[in-house]
């Protein structure tokens, strides 16, 4: 199946059949070298086959000058917190232009278990966006108070780490249990090794960041000052910027967004609460008011985008996923926005695998 596939896309992108979609005089932005281009999207079988002219498509549509950029992910999110099922919250986020988000599902494993991380992975086989699941490593958050789910073991979490959208171990928020080197915590980070691990530590600076690095935990979202950030990236901890509806990070951070951070910069929103979704947006949010602050508008579109697709190892192929996402480029998903405006965010239109 897979062969037959490349081969139609091949032949799409050689211009020896027709594509799908073809979008004519599209400003696109290159991720890997922060500059915009003229092109047209060609556009077959939900993957960007072409960015050249010459492309026959049994749809065509002329964009006029508009720009395009990569879809937005969330780097950290609880869906819990939306107060909405995942088809739900796809609904209300794929408007604004997050086609992707990272999910760390361990409010519904503390009530439900380990059926409550299958559940959200059962739910993301079904939506258009991509939902990824990072395995909760904290369940119980606490053994000071008792919880609905049980305990989760490293087993546990073992027995779901060959879905396709489950990627790695969620945030780590044991820190005293990483640096104290607690049996159970170890065996978890031992069993997602070469995966991603993210972490959650807050203020956490000097030699005990230095030991939580060294456990392999190479993201964090509860960065709240900036010498903390500055720290934790010197570290090679990757940054996600957090604007929830509680937790605001953003304008204490952004200042450190550029060309070179960008790489290690993406955006989260961690808990967002569904009338702040109604009322502001999701990752958009995050997007127009970094704009506004002054940055420079292709590290924010890269921050919002491939940078987080990078981390996770979604820019590439794998055989539990066979598609790329995090740039608008042949052989990507057709996971992208036409803006209306760049400066301000204003999206057209949505296009995910392809379909506006």
């Amino acid at each position: 199946h897979l062969q037959q596939t490349l081969s139609s896309r091949i032949d799409a992108a050689m211009g020896r059949i027709p594509c799908d979609t073809v979008l004519r005089n599209a400003r696109v932005l290159d991720v890997f070298s922060g500059r915009w281009f003229a092109t047209d999207i060609a556009i077959s079988g939900g993957w960007i086959v072409g960015l050249d002219p010459g492309y026959r498509g049994r749809e065509e549509i002329d964009l006029a000058g508009k720009a395009v950029v990569p879809g937005f992910i969330d780097a950290h999110v609880h869906v819990e917190s939306s107060c909405m099922v995942p088809g739900s919250f796809e609904r209300s986020v794929l408007a604004c232009g997050t086609t992707s988000a990272i999910c760390d599902p361990h409010e519904l494993a503390n009530v439900q278990g380990l059926s409550g991380i299958r559940y959200f992975l059962e739910a993301s086989e079904k939506l258009r966006m991509n939902l990824f699941v990072q395995l909760s490593s904290c369940v119980p958050a606490t053994h000071l108070e008792t919880n609905g789910g049980g305990t989760l073991s490293a087993a546990d979490l073992l027995s779901l780490a060959g879905h396709q959208n489950a990627l790695g171990l969620a945030e780590v928020m044991n820190v005293p249990g990483v640096l104290n080197g607690d049996p159970a915590v170890m065996e978890k980070i031992a069993a997602f090794t070469g995966r991603p691990i993210d972490g959650h530590a807050p203020l956490v600076r000097g030699q005990a960041l230095s030991a939580y690095a060294c456990a392999g935990i190479n993201s964090c979202h509860e960065s709240s000052e900036l010498g903390e950030a500055e720290e934790k990236m010197a570290k090679g901890i990757a940054v996600w910027i957090r604007e929830g509806s509680v937790a605001k990070d953003l304008h204490e951070l952004a200042p450190l967004l550029n060309s070179y951070s960008s790489a290690s910069l993406g955006f989260c929103t961690d808990d967002r609460n569904p009338l702040d979704i109604a009322r502001e947006g999701h990752i958009d949010h995050l997007v127009r008011e970094s704009l506004k602050m002054g940055i420079a508008a292709e590290t924010v579109y890269r921050s919002a985008s491939w940078t987080v697709a990078r981390h996770y190892g979604l820019d590439r192929l794998s055989p539990a996923r066979p598609y790329r996402i995090g740039a608008v480029a042949p052989g990507y998903q057709a996971d992208f926005l036409v803006l209306n405006d760049v400066q301000t965010c204003s999206i057209g239109a949505v296009y995910k695998a392809g379909v506006d």
